[in-house]
């Protein structure tokens, strides 16, 4: 640990990762277990975490969860950052080229969240937001990977439990591999079926300070209407427009590698 490190707010933080991937609350028992913190150290995070208002109690059944609090964080993050403010002018132009749903996706880890979306604007198909989805199989997730050091990738991909969500998802790492190469020479990413049966996927990074992604630009495709080499030649070219001009070296965005701190591999024998 750093000299700068504070280890009472790196043991809070245990508490508040344990929503990371999980949308449900917790008991003080279940909170102890998971974290390996002293029951004590425990007792007085959650007061405290509590008291801040980051936490709520049930208080029949005992159990914590997150408060809204996250959610205005969330609102402000989007409404300060500067590229989610000028997403939407691009994500409409594109609407209008496509008729298909078009959204940006940021990383955080091994995870993409769709924070701006357009839907369909023929059948007018509607998602909540923020969607999560593990980076490994999207357009998106890929699209950014094309532009990490080659460690960054192995580092995301042992963070990845590698699991089929339908029967064309890749779960081989050097399959996986060899189709960010890909998006690295054509300048785009997809997915064929990986993720929803009938939807392909087309995105491309955008770039910020240094060359690093911050974030990726989408397209959800119907399988309905065009198959994957006809989706390729058509959108692929509009998702590298429209993220080399939604790219600028006045976005930032922290190192990958400091996001990896303190995660676990996955056991990819076990994901499967």
């Amino acid at each position: 640990m750093s000299v700068l490190q504070l280890g009472t707010l790196e043991k809070a933080y245990k508490i508040l990762d344990l929503y990371y991937e999980n949308a449900e609350s917790f008991t003080f028992s279940e909170i102890v277990e998971k974290t390996g913190l002293e029951k004590g150290s425990v007792q007085r995070l959650l007061f405290t975490l509590q008291n801040l208002g980051l936490l709520r109690r049930h208080q029949r059944y005992k159990r914590y969860s997150l408060s809204p609090r996250f959610v205005s964080y969330a609102v402000s993050f989007i409404q300060a950052d500067p590229l989610m403010t000028k997403a939407t002018r691009h994500l409409e132009s594109l609407a209008r080229q496509t008729t298909e749903s078009v959204g940006v996706a940021i990383m955080d880890n091994a995870h993409v969240f769709y924070l701006s979306r357009i839907p369909n604007l023929v059948s007018h198909d509607f998602a909540l937001l923020p969607i999560r989805r593990h980076a490994y199989c999207t357009a998106a997730g890929r699209a950014m990977m094309a532009h990490l050091s080659d460690e960054d990738v192995d580092r995301l991909l042992a963070l990845s439990p590698l699991r089929r969500l339908t029967a064309q998802t890749l779960v081989d790492p050097d399959e996986i591999r060899r189709r960010i190469a890909a998006a690295g020479d054509e300048g785009f990413a997809w997915q064929d079926g990986e993720v929803l049966e009938r939807e392909i996927g087309v995105a491309a990074a955008i770039l910020g300070d240094g060359d690093i992604p911050v974030a990726a630009v989408s397209i959800s495709i119907d399988k309905a209407n065009y198959d994957l080499p006809r989706a390729k030649e058509v959108f692929g070219p509009m998702v590298r427009a429209a993220a080399q001009d939604m790219s600028s070296p006045a976005l930032s965005a922290s190192s990958f590698s400091s996001g990896f701190a303190g995660r676990k591999p996955v056991q990819a024998d076990a994901a499967r």
